[in-house]
């Protein structure tokens, strides 16, 4: 997965790396004539998205997404157009992949309903993807809802649909699985504000955590003695999203939010940001820069992927992909 971070010196923290395919989380479903969605009513949701996605890559105008890419991935996704259209080259526009092809797995019958496809490494993307789709309710439209890469080595059991005769994720009791997985998102936003483990503990240092971490820590060195840098964490409004695995976990994923807060102490210091954060904040890519009046604030989002093990399991919570962290806004705060 790519990792480009700004940083008040313009950092950008490259990641890439292949994920083998034994590793990957197989589906295992498609055919049973109880599934609530059939492979080619997903291939035709797939192909209305791709071309929709193709239409804003190509124009740069998140208005031509659609109504098939929704939830925090159009949040995102918005951003990251607006930020190819004003640096341009300099900056790496993430492909966003679906594949009309792969197999469709299901939540269940409650809403919202999720539904999953593993994507395989193509078109610039060298990671396994997992393609996450939400129908929030039985008159909605399954929207693209997440777009999760993941990490290189990652070990999941398959994931599972579940039939038209059963509730399904997120109507599930949590006595079935090692935490309950309402908590997990809400345990992985504490442990990376803190650093510290939480009642709900994960494999540490996970790539996304210290991903993040390595860019706050970029910005203190920056800053010397100049300003303080600090990051707040917070759990997306979307709720959860999640599907079965074969051995009685879960796959969920959910939205995470973290705001960056560059503070100037040092009187009459100069703090300029120069990069991503320069750009969203002049809305140009002529030589941007935002110069801190008092306080500069860079609000990021990114989706996150998470296996539950079932009852009985090692409660240890394994990360296993995020999409790309993303620029969404900035501000310069005066006082």
């Amino acid at each position: 997965m790519r990792k480009q971070v700004a940083t008040l010196a313009a950092i950008a923290l490259l990641t890439s790396a292949c994920a083998s395919e034994g590793t990957l989380p197989r589906p295992a479903s498609g055919t049973n004539p109880q599934v609530i969605l059939t492979q080619e009513k997903y291939a035709e949701i797939a192909a209305a998205a791709e071309k929709d996605i193709a239409a804003a890559n190509s124009s740069l105008d998140a208005a031509a997404l659609g109504n098939r890419v929704g939830g925090p991935v159009r949040a995102y996704r918005t951003s990251q157009l607006k930020l190819e259209s004003l640096l341009g080259e300099s900056y790496n526009l993430d492909p966003l992949i679906v594949d009309g092809q792969a197999t469709p797995v299901s939540s269940g019958t409650a809403f919202p309903r999720t539904l999953m496809t593993v994507v395989p490494p193509r078109e610039g993307k060298n990671l396994t993807t997992l393609s996450v789709w939400s129908q929030d309710q039985a008159r909605s439209n399954y929207q693209l809802w997440a777009d999760v890469a993941l990490f290189p080595g990652v070990e999941v059991p398959a994931i599972v649909s579940s039939l038209n005769n059963s509730e399904g994720f997120p109507k599930v009791d949590p006595a079935a699985y090692a935490v309950n997985p309402e908590e997990v998102l809400a345990n992985y936003v504490a442990y990376n504000g803190t650093r510290q483990p939480q009642k709900i503990r994960f494999q540490e240092n996970d790539p996304l955590f210290k991903q993040i971490a390595d860019q706050q820590d970029a910005f203190v060195r920056s800053l010397g003695n100049l300003g303080t840098a600090t990051t707040d964490f917070a759990a997306g409004e979307a709720g959860l999203r999640g599907v079965s695995t074969e051995n009685g976990g879960l796959v969920i994923v959910g939205e995470m939010r973290y705001t960056v807060r560059i503070t100037k102490t040092a009187a009459g210091a100069k703090l300029r940001i120069g990069g991503q954060i320069g750009a969203l904040h002049k809305d140009s890519g002529d030589n941007p820069v935002l110069e801190i009046d008092k306080q500069g604030v860079a609000n990021y989002s990114t989706t996150v992927a998470f296996y539950i093990p079932g009852a009985g399991s090692d409660t240890t919570v394994r990360v296993i992909g995020s999409s790309e962290p993303t620029l969404i806004s900035v501000e310069n705060v005066a006082q």
